[in-house]
């Protein structure tokens, strides 16, 4: 069975696969990652993995042996029902047995067209082999900040809808007055020696946060209190290749955590494409019309449903959003029953009475909701924003309404 495809295009599908597949642990060492580059030649791909397949037969394990064998076999018989066409960029295969159960097989394969050139690689472990994936859909828009005033400065990296804190120093220059025997003019120079170490310190972290990126920076905002930030770039403590990257300085209120989201605020004009930008956007007003009752729809359920009936004009979707559509039969009267909801378990649990007849329902199958929900949303032209749950908005959209919400065309 092949289990999903994620296309290069679209890398939320591919970051939520690569979740999907963090969690599968194999009994033994028998899930199999195959990187193919473009353009490997069929007759090497085809002798390569026959090789692996005469080599698996030594494994002294009965079971790992069957079930890399199996795994080697369902690649090569994928492969010919594709006609070992590789795409442009290469191709990711993963494949092996996911039963937990130590009697039990189940072979699954995933194939994955990836963002940029595939690199050849061949492994067989516990685990998948994910890491080269994970590099492709590392975000591509990178983002400085840097908030400061005399006493404090932050530093953050903005990438695709997320931010971090990479530097942190604090001055240790005296305050403007002073007690003792020590002449005025002494004071100054300690104060004056002071603060061109904290800015020596500041452009130290700035440099080593952003001189190796700087080819992929897009930008540094530089925010914070009062004139000091302005001092501070007015002097030569960075290189002209970083200063060159400023675009755009703004007045924040603080010099931490929060100065950085203020600095973001400010700016919002300046990075209103940027990923993070967009996510916050859209989960504020969302909420916004959420508490006025405005034209929006919120929790897996009733967002489906809006989506079934198209309703929906813009979907908000958590990227670790996991959901689950339970099919129920009726073996009385064949009436079907779709339930959707976030709990696998509460599925399988469940014995609906039939609408139609009264009778028991039956569980006929469990399959994955989320993926669905993208679909409809694709296939009724509803812009999807995926947001990340490790933002603030992330985290908003997750606990008060269920990691789901909608704008709606229509009631």
């Amino acid at each position: 069975m092949l289990k999903g495809i994620a296309m290069k295009e679209d890398p939320h599908k591919l970051k939520r696969l690569i979740r999907e597949l963090e969690k599968i642990r194999g009994t033994g060492t028998q899930l199999i990652s195959l990187y193919i580059p473009p353009g490997y030649p069929r007759g090497e791909l085809s002798s390569m993995l026959t090789d692996e397949y005469s080599k698996a037969g030594n494994i002294k394990s009965k079971q790992t042996r069957k079930n890399v064998q199996a795994a080697l076999q369902k690649i090569m018989v994928y492969l010919k029902s594709i006609d070992y066409r590789i795409p442009e960029t290469g191709l990711v295969i993963f494949c092996g047995n996911i039963s937990q159960d130590p009697g039990r097989s189940d072979i699954q394969l995933w194939a994955v067209v990836p963002p940029f050139p595939a690199p050849k690689i061949y492994r067989c472990d516990s685990t998948f082999y994910l890491e080269p994936l994970k590099q492709m859909v590392k975000p591509s828009d990178v983002y400085g900040i840097v908030v400061m005033d005399g006493k404090e400065a932050t530093i953050a990296l903005v990438k695709g809808n997320t931010y971090e804190i990479v530097g942190r120093v604090r001055s240790l220059a005296p305050g403007k007055h002073h007690k003792g025997g020590q002449s005025a003019r002494r004071f100054e120079r300690l104060i004056e020696q002071a603060e061109h170490e904290y800015h020596k310190k500041v452009a130290e972290l700035i440099k080593k946060a952003f001189w190796d990126i700087r080819e992929d920076l897009k930008g540094i905002i530089f925010g914070g209190p009062g004139p000091h930030k302005n001092e501070f770039l007015n002097k030569d403590y960075i290189p002209n290749e970083l200063k060159k990257k400023i675009i755009g300085v703004v007045d924040t209120g603080y010099t931490d955590e929060y100065g950085i989201r203020e600095a973001m605020e400010a700016a919002k004009d300046i990075l209103k494409d940027a990923e993070i930008m967009v996510q916050k956007r859209e989960v504020d007003r969302f909420i916004g019309e959420a508490v006025k009752g405005g034209l929006v729809s919120y929790g897996v359920k009733q967002v489906y449903e809006d989506l079934k009936m198209g309703k929906v004009e813009e979907l908000l979707i958590s990227e670790d959003l996991e959901a689950w559509k339970g099919t129920f039969v009726c073996d009385n009267c064949g009436n079907r029953l779709e339930i959707v909801d976030l709990s696998r378990e509460k599925l399988e649990k469940m014995k609906p009475k039939c609408p139609v007849c009264g009778s028991e329902m039956r569980l006929e199958s469990v399959e994955d909701a989320v993926e669905e929900i993208i679909r409809m949303a694709e296939d009724t032209d509803a812009r999807i924003i995926f947001v990340s749950p490790e933002t603030e908005e992330g985290i908003k959209l997750k606990k008060g309404f269920g990691g789901i919400g909608a704008f709606l065309r229509f009631r």
